[in-house]
């Protein structure tokens, strides 16, 4: 059995625990420790499924682990254990988005780029890695500020979640402005990928100001916050995903695209040529 094959293998696994916990929450909301248990096993399965993919390519590489489409439940299922275990209001229903990410990463058809000179360095995976935990923070921080709105939930989580991803996703820019800086020179550049991060920063910098407005109350905020979670759901979700859907990414180069059979068709070299690369950009830093 390939590491790919295993590795899906384990992510049917984590989503098998996902989806009981889901189950166990809408037919016993009241009694969660069944819940709990599933949702713990589902995100040991989703851990092992993440780091058995790390070696994808033959050599040990954090270039598939980050992608969104299969870190972003995991993120999520993270995020629900640590609130369960604060005993946080209402932090049950997140087994919610947590079993429908997991289950689009299981069928979306996704291929994962080969590690390369560029991403040698470990602000490569820290920057995906701070990105995608934000993501799941401020779709969280929407998934709560809607049912805020809808009366299913009168806390302020939304806020702190909202809170907690701009703080991490500040981390990301600067991590990714010094990856940038080792792989190309320059801090920035004036593409559509940063400025769309520009973009998000400033939508919740702008938020994080309502707290300074008496102006501004509790239901002003939480429309603030579901505006700004579909913007990424649209920026930090669908935009990172579709591009390397195999539907999309087949029309590029071979060498562009890696998936496990693409691995195995392109001969053992591949690892060795992978791990030239990344000794190389060692060794010019």
């Amino acid at each position: 059995m390939s590491t790919t094959d295993a590795s899906s293998m384990l992510l049917i696994g984590a989503v098998g625990g996902y989806a009981g916990s889901l189950i166990f929450h809408c037919l016993r909301p009241s009694r969660s420790a069944w819940m709990t248990i599933l949702l713990a096993t589902g995100f040991g399965f989703h851990t092992l499924s993440l780091l058995t993919r790390s070696w994808s390519w033959g050599v040990f590489s954090l270039n598939g682990v980050f992608n969104v489409s299969h870190f972003l439940p995991w993120c999520f299922a993270l995020l629900a254990l640590l609130l369960l275990w604060k005993k946080s209001e209402d932090a049950a229903s997140i087994v919610w988005p947590t079993a429908i990410a997991a289950l689009l990463g299981l069928l979306l058809p996704i291929s994962l780029p080969a590690p390369g000179p560029f991403s040698a360095t470990l602000f490569s995976p820290a920057f995906f890695f701070l990105e995608v935990l934000a993501t799941a923070c401020w779709l969280l921080a929407g998934w709560f500020a809607w049912r805020f709105l809808r009366g299913r939930y009168q806390g302020t989580l939304f806020n702190s979640l909202a809170i907690w991803g701009f703080i991490l996703y500040s981390l990301a820019q600067i991590v990714g402005a010094i990856w940038s800086y080792l792989g190309w020179a320059t801090l920035f550049h004036w593409s559509e990928r940063h400025l769309q991060s520009a973009a998000i920063w400033c939508c919740y910098c702008g938020y994080l100001h309502t707290h300074f407005d008496r102006a501004v109350t509790l239901r002003h905020k939480a429309r603030w916050a579901l505006t700004g979670a579909g913007l990424m759901l649209v920026f930090g979700y669908v935009l990172q995903v579709v591009p390397y859907m195999t539907l999309f990414a087949a029309k590029a180069k071979p060498e562009q695209v890696v998936t496990g059979t693409v691995v195995e068709a392109a001969g053992p070299e591949l690892p060795a040529a992978i791990e030239a690369m990344n000794t190389t950009g060692r060794e010019e830093r």
